[in-house]
């Protein structure tokens, strides 16, 4: 360990003046042993009302858009299907053709 992380470790409250591990405080002790509050937990039926609330707040789509949107993606996938086709098409009769 170099002087430099010994004095960190010294500011931090880490090591004593000696470089000793310094014991730990009573702030640490009390951090690392809380526990949590089981008070401030809702429950199940709490969940489930704060879950519908939060979907009530959601700008959902309009039956034409869910159409539009589904058309576009089957148009998308159909013509990268078609450009994949084409592709492995080619490279095979370039393969057959180079090594025939």
């Amino acid at each position: 360990m170099n002087r430099e992380t010994k004095r960190m470790l010294q500011r931090q409250g880490q090591l004593d003046k000696s470089g000793e591990p310094a014991p730990p405080s009573k702030a640490a002790q009390s951090q690392v042993r809380a526990k949590p509050d089981r008070s401030k937990r809702g429950g199940l039926k709490k969940y489930f009302n704060d879950v519908r609330s939060e979907l009530k707040k959601v700008k959902w789509p309009t039956r034409q858009d869910v159409i539009s949107y589904s058309s576009l993606v089957f148009v998308v996938l159909v013509l990268v299907v078609a450009f994949i086709f084409g592709l492995n098409l080619v490279f095979s009769k370039l393969v057959f053709f180079l090594f025939k």
